[in-house]
């Protein structure tokens, strides 16, 4: 991150405002582990660091108002935490808010991009969830395709050109971002959205409702972990779990449903941005979301210092392949079953200037069952008509 400094953009968070638990070793707490932005870090602090922790205490354009605290209040619980494993992680403090929130945006884009090309993850501590946006652009601003994954009751695709807000920031990104390659959405609620917009995700993109999502939860795995950009948003946990919110949901995942689908996040050796949005302690219990909040984070973390490196496909291509007869399908499904952590691929083959090309898509055993009951798994169809 040479050519930025980054204290020009962020305010440093006073660590010392933590109650620390009374243990005998805090040097086992995250907040005797993780590097902190100070007044005298110089402009290359972090760049030797694996994942990078934003805080964005943003919340102008959004109905939500107080969610902007929520960066502070979750690191508060998140670092007297026990480190999980050994850590190289910075927390580079508080996003400076702008004269306007198109600045907000503006700023967030370049030091997330900035981290990119440092090859550092990030974590953002949001805030509205319309900062999935500049999110979305800093990978715009990149040469790669990305894939967008978001944990939401709802889609957000009402519609105003001109302002950007966590009602229609979905429309801006699908619509706007010349680089998103494909969208999933977890957890949506039937009633909560129109027909017409569940009609327009499921045929265009993917969306796995919330009751199928928690019958099946390791079901979400693939999509997740398919994902560039991970985001999840309060609104979609029990509101007996996140009361945190100015509009709790009935229903919703469960805390440890949230941790556990972190967890696939962090796996992921693709997933380079991790969000958590619409936390607002203005509505909490005794600091129950926020503690929530940083419990999610820590179990990303945990499992970012277990990913595998499968996501050449060189190295995928050596694993055992499964081939499968398939009828309306030309050739054969081929399936590949990694032996380090028993997760599954299958090839999307397709077509690009007269050569032959296969996507490798993300997938479960289930998957591959049905093809040798000569189902063709539904998200395979769909990524074959995207790509071809």
């Amino acid at each position: 991150m040479s050519r930025l400094d980054i204290k020009d953009f962020f305010t440093p968070f006073d660590k010392n405002g933590i109650e620390l638990p009374l243990v005998h070793n805090k040097d086992d707490l995250l907040y005797s582990q993780i590097l902190f932005l100070d007044n005298h870090s110089d402009i290359n602090f972090f760049d030797s660091a694996d994942i990078a922790i934003i805080g964005v205490p943003e919340d102008r354009n959004s109905e939500n108002k107080g969610c902007s605290n929520a960066p502070d209040e979750i690191r508060k619980e998140l670092f007297k935490l026990y480190t999980p494993s050994k850590v190289n992680i910075a927390d580079l403090g508080n996003l400076k808010q702008g004269k306007n929130v198109n600045d907000t945006y503006f700023a967030l884009a370049e030091i997330v991009f900035e981290c990119f090309k440092n090859e550092t993850a990030v974590i953002i501590l949001g805030g509205s969830k319309d900062l999935i946006v500049p999110v979305c652009k800093a990978y715009e601003k990149g040469k790669k395709r990305f894939n967008l994954c978001v944990i939401d009751s709802v889609f957000n695709l009402s519609t105003n050109p001109d302002l950007i807000s966590p009602e229609n920031y979905l429309s801006h990104i699908l619509n706007k971002n010349k680089k998103i390659f494909s969208y999933t959405n977890i957890g949506f609620q039937t009633y909560y959205n129109s027909p017409e917009e569940i009609n327009l995700i499921k045929t265009e993109y993917e969306a796995v409702r919330l009751g199928i999502a928690r019958t099946d939860l390791f079901g979400n795995e693939p999509f997740i972990r398919d994902a560039d950009f991970v985001a999840l948003n309060a609104g979609s946990i029990k509101m007996t779990d996140a009361p945190g919110y100015s509009y709790p949901s009935v229903h919703g995942f469960y805390g440890e449903e949230m941790c556990q689908m972190a967890k696939y996040a962090g796996l992921s050796d693709q997933v380079s941005a991790f969000g958590l949005f619409e936390i607002n302690p203005e509505f909490d219990n005794r600091n129950q979301t926020s503690a929530l909040g940083a419990q999610i984070i820590w179990h990303f973390i945990e499992s970012f210092y277990k990913r595998k490196n499968e996501l050449d496909e060189t190295i995928i291509k050596t694993y055992k392949q499964f081939l499968v007869n398939v009828e309306n399908v030309s050739d054969k499904l081929v399936f590949y079953k990694s032996p380090k952590t028993n997760r599954w691929w299958v090839e999307v083959p397709y077509h690009i200037k007269n050569k032959e090309k296969v996507y490798l898509l993300s997938c479960t055993k289930d998957d591959y069952i049905k093809a040798g009951n000569n189902e063709i798994p539904e998200r395979w169809w769909k990524f074959f008509q995207k790509l071809n």
